[in-house]
């Protein structure tokens, strides 16, 4: 069956999963959430919210959010980045114990969901996309018990969060004691999903962030690929570059642009992105950074 969300036609959900509704509570008073096929009720204060398509609402949505169409995501498809993504995370899950379950915060259209698959999940996000099982900003409320879920997931979320503190302190605090903490982040990489784009972050500003939220960093990569790089600065010149300059040098420069086109071409068959540890004081220009926190125990 399908509905419609303010003017957004999505497929409805059979029910909420039991791992979710297991952990929800009232924001305001921390006692249980009672459920109806339109409405989620504090047991024991008067907070209410909205359940639409089976996904609680605990926060407003922004009008000014332009969702983003469903892609065809999975291993081997994508940037080289979102590829680097997938191999971060399947690593990270196999090292997971059986039947845990994750919190996958900014989850969207579900992009990484097959390599959560072996586990149990809870997609979240601010926007209410058909594959989410809750609608919540955590920088502003906090339905969930604390201590209650194995891991976190944060792909390419971060850059797209302006009060980060609060917001990885309270993730962490939905961490069980010697829980898995996991974050992808673009660095050099254009500006998207204008306009909640606010920040990049180095890997100096990565690992204090988290030792703010009282997180251990037990491991943290960067993914370099200079081809990439190469064709971002093509890009950018073909998009604004020519248009600054006289008709006869815009064909000239865009018979240099296919040249270099052409070398990038063969450079990537050379040169593929590649991860390595992120301890290089040799003027580092990442594509983006993966990081793995540890809760202490």
């Amino acid at each position: 069956m399908t509905v419609f969300f303010d003017g957004i036609m999505i497929d409805r959900k059979e029910k909420m999963k039991p791992i979710l509704t297991e952990r929800l509570v009232c924001p305001a008073c921390g006692q249980a959430l009672v459920f109806t096929d339109e409405q989620w009720a504090c047991s024991a204060c008067p907070q209410s919210g909205k359940i639409m398509n089976q996904i609680p609402f605990f926060s407003p949505v922004a009008g000014d959010i332009v969702p983003f169409e469903k892609q065809v995501r999975a291993p081997g498809l994508g940037t080289p980045w979102r590829q680097a993504n997938w191999k971060f995370l399947s690593v990270q899950m196999d090292r997971l114990m059986p039947g845990s379950v994750i919190l996958d915060v900014g989850a969207g259209h579900g992009d990484f969901t097959p390599a959560l698959a072996k586990h149990e999940w809870v997609a979240l996000d601010i926007y209410p996309y058909a594959e989410l099982d809750i609608v919540c900003d955590l920088t502003q409320v906090n339905p969930f018990r604390l201590a209650s879920f194995d891991a976190v997931v944060l792909m390419n979320v971060l850059e797209h969060v302006y009060d980060s503190r609060n917001f990885l302190t309270n993730l962490a605090a939905l961490l069980k004691p010697g829980g898995t903490f996991l974050v992808a982040i673009p660095f050099l990489i254009k500006i998207h999903q204008a306009p909640y784009d606010f920040v990049r972050y180095t890997e100096y500003a990565i690992s204090q962030l988290g030792q703010d939220a009282g997180l251990e960093l037990t491991s943290l990569e960067a993914y370099d690929d200079p081809v990439f790089l190469i064709g971002e600065s093509r890009r950018n010149m073909e998009r604004w570059g020519l248009c600054a300059i006289s008709k006869p040098k815009r064909i000239m420069g865009r018979g240099l642009l296919l040249a270099l086109k052409a070398c990038e071409f063969g450079l990537d068959r050379l040169v593929r992105g590649f991860t390595r540890s992120a301890d290089s004081k040799v003027a580092p220009a990442p594509v983006g950074y993966q990081a793995v926190f540890r809760k202490p125990s």
